[in-house]
């Protein structure tokens, strides 16, 4: 597996949210088209998230970016976001397979 962490720091929290709320459809769909495994979000605080994606492997994730990902990345930084990418294999991943995924209903 090979992960992708994206953090980005909006002017205020309105720039945040209008950015990635025109995003996100975008992103979804995108991303199980080219094969993503997972995305979450999280909001560490009003004005910043760090987004995490999770591809099968190296080559899937870099076919991603090189199609859609660098480009939606360059639209937030337009925005006038600060943006931070950190990428890397995943040496290390557990999911609890007896939990119900279809409680996670706050998406």
């Amino acid at each position: 597996m090979y992960q992708r962490m994206i953090r980005s720091t909006f002017k205020d929290e309105l720039s945040r949210k209008s950015v990635l709320s025109y995003l996100a459809p975008i992103v979804k769909q995108q991303g199980e088209a080219y094969g993503l495994i997972a995305m979450t979000q999280v909001q560490v605080s009003d004005s910043s998230v760090v987004t995490t994606f999770i591809w099968p492997d190296y080559e899937t994730a870099m076919a991603a970016w090189d199609e859609y990902g660098g480009k939606v990345t360059e639209a937030i930084r337009n925005s006038g976001a600060k943006v931070d990418v950190q990428e890397g294999l995943v040496e290390r991943a557990w999911f609890n397979q007896t939990a119900d995924m279809a409680v996670l209903t706050n998406f």
